[in-house]
Protein backbone atom coordinates (compact mmCIF):
# COMPACT_ATOMS: atom_id res chain seq x y z
CA UNK A 1 0.00 0.00 0.00
CA UNK A 2 2.85 2.38 0.85
CA UNK A 3 4.46 1.70 -2.53
CA UNK A 4 1.17 2.46 -4.29
CA UNK A 5 0.88 5.77 -2.45
CA UNK A 6 4.43 6.67 -3.49
CA UNK A 7 3.67 5.91 -7.13
CA UNK A 8 0.53 8.09 -7.04
CA UNK A 9 2.49 10.98 -5.48
CA UNK A 10 5.19 10.65 -8.14
CA UNK A 11 2.62 10.63 -10.98
CA UNK A 12 0.87 13.69 -9.59
CA UNK A 13 4.23 15.42 -9.36
CA UNK A 14 5.04 14.56 -12.97
CA UNK A 15 1.70 15.93 -14.18
CA UNK A 16 2.18 19.10 -12.11
CA UNK A 17 5.70 19.73 -13.40
CA UNK A 18 4.65 18.92 -16.97
CA UNK A 19 1.79 21.39 -16.85
CA UNK A 20 4.07 24.06 -15.40
CA UNK A 21 6.50 23.49 -18.29
CA UNK A 22 3.80 24.42 -20.78
CA UNK A 23 2.81 28.00 -20.05
CA UNK A 24 -0.26 27.83 -22.30
CA UNK A 25 -2.05 25.01 -20.52
CA UNK A 26 -3.77 27.11 -17.84
CA UNK A 27 -4.88 29.65 -20.45
CA UNK A 28 -6.22 26.90 -22.73
CA UNK A 29 -7.89 25.10 -19.85
CA UNK A 30 -9.79 28.28 -18.99
CA UNK A 31 -10.89 28.57 -22.65
CA UNK A 32 -12.13 24.99 -22.81
CA UNK A 33 -14.07 25.41 -19.57
CA UNK A 34 -15.57 28.66 -20.84
CA UNK A 35 -16.66 27.00 -24.10
CA UNK A 36 -18.65 24.40 -22.17
CA UNK A 37 -19.97 26.96 -19.69
CA UNK A 38 -21.27 29.12 -22.56
CA UNK A 39 -22.95 26.04 -24.04
CA UNK A 40 -24.96 25.89 -20.83
CA UNK A 41 -25.84 29.57 -21.24
CA UNK A 42 -26.75 28.93 -24.91
CA UNK A 43 -24.52 31.84 -25.89
CA UNK A 44 -23.51 30.96 -29.45
CA UNK A 45 -21.53 34.17 -30.07
CA UNK A 46 -19.43 33.71 -26.96
CA UNK A 47 -18.68 30.13 -27.96
CA UNK A 48 -17.72 31.01 -31.52
CA UNK A 49 -15.37 33.73 -30.26
CA UNK A 50 -13.31 30.97 -28.64
CA UNK A 51 -12.78 28.87 -31.76
CA UNK A 52 -10.65 29.42 -34.84
CA UNK A 53 -12.30 30.16 -38.19
CA UNK A 54 -10.23 27.21 -39.41
CA UNK A 55 -11.49 24.82 -36.74
CA UNK A 56 -11.58 21.11 -37.47
CA UNK A 57 -14.41 19.56 -35.49
CA UNK A 58 -14.67 15.77 -35.21
CA UNK A 59 -18.26 14.93 -34.38
CA UNK A 60 -19.61 11.60 -33.18
CA UNK A 61 -22.24 11.69 -35.94
CA UNK A 62 -19.87 11.59 -38.85
CA UNK A 63 -16.69 10.04 -40.22
CA UNK A 64 -13.85 11.58 -38.22
CA UNK A 65 -11.53 11.37 -41.25
CA UNK A 66 -13.51 14.28 -42.75
CA UNK A 67 -13.66 17.01 -40.06
CA UNK A 68 -16.38 19.65 -40.02
CA UNK A 69 -15.48 23.29 -40.57
CA UNK A 70 -16.54 26.49 -38.83
CA UNK A 71 -20.00 26.90 -40.39
CA UNK A 72 -21.02 23.28 -39.79
CA UNK A 73 -19.72 23.50 -36.21
CA UNK A 74 -21.77 26.66 -35.72
CA UNK A 75 -24.93 25.00 -37.09
CA UNK A 76 -24.58 21.88 -34.96
CA UNK A 77 -23.88 23.92 -31.83
CA UNK A 78 -26.95 26.07 -32.50
CA UNK A 79 -29.06 22.95 -32.99
CA UNK A 80 -28.14 21.82 -29.46
CA UNK A 81 -29.17 25.23 -28.14
CA UNK A 82 -32.50 25.03 -29.96
CA UNK A 83 -33.33 21.50 -28.87
CA UNK A 84 -32.15 21.32 -25.25
CA UNK A 85 -32.75 23.20 -22.01
CA UNK A 86 -30.93 23.34 -18.68
CA UNK A 87 -27.71 22.18 -20.34
CA UNK A 88 -24.85 21.63 -17.91
CA UNK A 89 -21.48 19.92 -18.08
CA UNK A 90 -20.27 18.09 -14.99
CA UNK A 91 -16.56 17.33 -15.34
CA UNK A 92 -15.12 14.19 -13.82
CA UNK A 93 -11.65 15.42 -14.75
CA UNK A 94 -9.84 18.09 -16.77
CA UNK A 95 -6.45 16.86 -17.98
CA UNK A 96 -3.46 18.16 -19.95
CA UNK A 97 -2.91 16.62 -23.37
CA UNK A 98 0.42 15.57 -24.85
CA UNK A 99 2.07 15.70 -28.25
CA UNK A 100 1.52 12.34 -29.95
CA UNK A 101 5.17 12.09 -31.02
CA UNK A 102 7.17 13.56 -28.15
CA UNK A 103 4.60 12.60 -25.48
CA UNK A 104 5.28 15.97 -23.86
CA UNK A 105 2.53 18.39 -22.77
CA UNK A 106 1.55 20.59 -25.70
CA UNK A 107 -1.04 22.89 -24.12
CA UNK A 108 -4.02 20.84 -25.29
CA UNK A 109 -6.88 19.97 -22.97
CA UNK A 110 -8.84 16.76 -22.36
CA UNK A 111 -11.89 16.12 -20.24
CA UNK A 112 -14.09 13.27 -19.09
CA UNK A 113 -17.55 14.10 -17.79
CA UNK A 114 -21.32 14.11 -18.12
CA UNK A 115 -23.73 16.45 -19.91
CA UNK A 116 -27.16 16.81 -18.35
CA UNK A 117 -30.25 18.62 -19.61
CA UNK A 118 -33.63 17.95 -21.14
CA UNK A 119 -35.07 17.92 -24.63
CA UNK A 120 -37.18 20.97 -25.44
CA UNK A 121 -39.81 18.93 -27.30
CA UNK A 122 -40.17 15.75 -25.28
CA UNK A 123 -39.01 16.95 -21.87
CA UNK A 124 -36.88 13.81 -21.63
CA UNK A 125 -33.68 14.22 -19.64
CA UNK A 126 -30.20 13.30 -20.79
CA UNK A 127 -27.31 11.96 -18.73
CA UNK A 128 -24.61 11.72 -21.37
CA UNK A 129 -21.15 10.49 -20.41
CA UNK A 130 -18.28 11.12 -22.78
CA UNK A 131 -14.78 12.36 -23.57
CA UNK A 132 -13.82 15.62 -25.30
CA UNK A 133 -10.51 17.07 -26.45
CA UNK A 134 -9.35 20.57 -27.48
CA UNK A 135 -6.23 21.61 -29.41
CA UNK A 136 -5.23 25.27 -29.67
CA UNK A 137 -3.51 27.64 -32.10
CA UNK A 138 -0.87 30.22 -31.16
CA UNK A 139 -3.56 32.79 -30.40
CA UNK A 140 -5.18 30.50 -27.86
CA UNK A 141 -8.24 29.70 -29.98
CA UNK A 142 -9.54 26.16 -30.39
CA UNK A 143 -8.30 24.85 -33.75
CA UNK A 144 -9.27 21.20 -33.32
CA UNK A 145 -12.05 19.76 -31.18
CA UNK A 146 -13.38 16.23 -30.94
CA UNK A 147 -15.87 14.22 -28.93
CA UNK A 148 -16.60 10.61 -28.09
CA UNK A 149 -20.06 9.58 -26.87
CA UNK A 150 -23.07 7.59 -28.02
CA UNK A 151 -24.78 10.21 -30.17
CA UNK A 152 -27.08 7.73 -31.91
CA UNK A 153 -28.22 6.24 -28.62
CA UNK A 154 -28.92 9.69 -27.21
CA UNK A 155 -30.99 10.75 -30.21
CA UNK A 156 -32.89 7.49 -30.30
CA UNK A 157 -33.76 7.72 -26.60
CA UNK A 158 -34.98 11.29 -26.96
CA UNK A 159 -37.04 10.69 -30.08
CA UNK A 160 -38.91 7.55 -29.06
CA UNK A 161 -42.68 7.69 -29.58
CA UNK A 162 -42.45 11.05 -31.35
CA UNK A 163 -44.54 11.41 -34.51
CA UNK A 164 -42.72 12.94 -37.46
CA UNK A 165 -43.97 16.15 -39.03
CA UNK A 166 -45.34 15.95 -42.56
CA UNK A 167 -42.06 17.28 -43.97
CA UNK A 168 -39.96 14.85 -41.95
CA UNK A 169 -42.22 12.03 -43.13
CA UNK A 170 -41.77 13.22 -46.74
CA UNK A 171 -38.00 13.17 -46.26
CA UNK A 172 -38.24 9.69 -44.76
CA UNK A 173 -40.31 8.41 -47.70
CA UNK A 174 -37.83 9.94 -50.13
CA UNK A 175 -34.88 8.26 -48.42
CA UNK A 176 -36.58 4.88 -48.12
CA UNK A 177 -37.52 4.83 -51.81
CA UNK A 178 -34.39 6.55 -53.09
CA UNK A 179 -33.21 5.70 -56.62
CA UNK A 180 -30.36 7.71 -58.08
CA UNK A 181 -32.00 7.64 -61.55
CA UNK A 182 -34.95 9.67 -60.19
CA UNK A 183 -33.13 11.52 -57.43
CA UNK A 184 -34.13 15.12 -58.05
CA UNK A 185 -37.57 14.22 -59.41
CA UNK A 186 -38.47 12.41 -56.20
CA UNK A 187 -36.73 14.95 -53.96
CA UNK A 188 -38.89 17.70 -55.50
CA UNK A 189 -41.88 16.29 -53.61
CA UNK A 190 -40.35 17.56 -50.34
CA UNK A 191 -41.37 21.18 -49.56
CA UNK A 192 -38.46 23.63 -49.74
CA UNK A 193 -37.95 27.38 -49.84
CA UNK A 194 -37.00 28.85 -53.25
CA UNK A 195 -33.42 29.60 -52.16
CA UNK A 196 -32.77 26.62 -49.90
CA UNK A 197 -29.09 25.94 -49.36
CA UNK A 198 -27.16 22.66 -49.22
CA UNK A 199 -23.54 22.07 -48.32
CA UNK A 200 -21.53 18.83 -48.22
CA UNK A 201 -18.18 19.95 -46.74
CA UNK A 202 -16.54 16.53 -46.98
CA UNK A 203 -17.21 16.43 -50.72
CA UNK A 204 -16.55 20.10 -51.41
CA UNK A 205 -20.09 20.58 -52.76
CA UNK A 206 -22.36 23.57 -52.19
CA UNK A 207 -25.53 24.68 -53.97
CA UNK A 208 -28.43 27.11 -53.50
CA UNK A 209 -31.89 26.85 -55.07
CA UNK A 210 -33.48 24.06 -57.08
CA UNK A 211 -31.45 24.54 -60.26
CA UNK A 212 -28.07 24.38 -58.53
CA UNK A 213 -29.19 21.51 -56.29
CA UNK A 214 -30.24 19.58 -59.38
CA UNK A 215 -27.06 20.36 -61.31
CA UNK A 216 -24.41 20.12 -58.59
CA UNK A 217 -25.76 17.80 -55.90
CA UNK A 218 -27.76 15.41 -58.02
CA UNK A 219 -25.09 15.64 -60.71
CA UNK A 220 -22.75 14.04 -58.18
CA UNK A 221 -25.43 11.50 -57.20
CA UNK A 222 -25.87 10.48 -60.86
CA UNK A 223 -22.15 10.40 -61.58
CA UNK A 224 -21.47 8.06 -58.65
CA UNK A 225 -24.76 6.11 -59.03
CA UNK A 226 -25.18 6.65 -55.33
CA UNK A 227 -27.21 4.13 -53.32
CA UNK A 228 -28.69 5.29 -50.01
CA UNK A 229 -29.95 3.17 -47.12
CA UNK A 230 -31.85 4.99 -44.38
CA UNK A 231 -30.72 3.68 -40.99
CA UNK A 232 -32.71 6.06 -38.80
CA UNK A 233 -34.41 9.45 -38.82
CA UNK A 234 -35.03 11.79 -35.88
CA UNK A 235 -36.73 15.15 -35.51
CA UNK A 236 -36.10 17.78 -32.83
CA UNK A 237 -37.60 21.23 -33.17
CA UNK A 238 -36.80 22.62 -36.65
CA UNK A 239 -34.13 19.96 -37.33
CA UNK A 240 -34.57 16.60 -39.06
CA UNK A 241 -31.58 14.25 -39.00
CA UNK A 242 -31.11 11.23 -41.27
CA UNK A 243 -28.52 8.54 -40.57
CA UNK A 244 -27.48 6.86 -43.81
CA UNK A 245 -25.31 4.14 -45.29
CA UNK A 246 -24.07 5.10 -48.75
CA UNK A 247 -22.57 3.00 -51.55
CA UNK A 248 -21.06 4.28 -54.82
CA UNK A 249 -20.85 2.47 -58.16
CA UNK A 250 -17.25 1.52 -57.36
CA UNK A 251 -18.40 -0.30 -54.21
CA UNK A 252 -17.10 2.29 -51.78
CA UNK A 253 -19.21 2.29 -48.60
CA UNK A 254 -19.42 4.95 -45.93
CA UNK A 255 -21.73 6.26 -43.23
CA UNK A 256 -23.25 9.73 -43.51
CA UNK A 257 -25.56 12.09 -41.70
CA UNK A 258 -27.85 14.67 -43.30
CA UNK A 259 -29.35 17.46 -41.22
CA UNK A 260 -32.35 19.38 -42.59
CA UNK A 261 -33.50 22.68 -41.07
CA UNK A 262 -37.17 23.61 -41.54
CA UNK A 263 -38.83 27.01 -41.37
CA UNK A 264 -42.08 27.76 -39.52
CA UNK A 265 -44.06 26.62 -42.57
CA UNK A 266 -42.33 23.25 -42.59
CA UNK A 267 -40.18 23.98 -45.65
CA UNK A 268 -36.53 22.91 -45.90
CA UNK A 269 -34.24 25.95 -45.74
CA UNK A 270 -30.84 24.31 -45.16
CA UNK A 271 -29.26 20.90 -45.61
CA UNK A 272 -25.91 19.78 -44.23
CA UNK A 273 -24.57 16.49 -45.62
CA UNK A 274 -21.90 15.39 -43.13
Amino acid sequence: MQNLKKIIVILIGIIFVSCESNTNYERNLATAKKLFAEMGEENINAQLALVSKDIKFYSTIYDASNPLGFEAYKSLTKSYHDNFEDIKYNAQAWLPGVDTLSLKPDGSVRTYGTWTGKNSITGKKINLKGYWYFNFDDEGKIESHGEFFDHGGMMKALSSNIRLSSTAQAIKNYKINFKWQKGFEDWSKVPTTPDYHMVAPGLGLEARGADEINSIIFGFVTETELVQELVDITEHGPYVTCYLKLTTKTGEKFDAVEVFKLDEQGRVTNIWAL
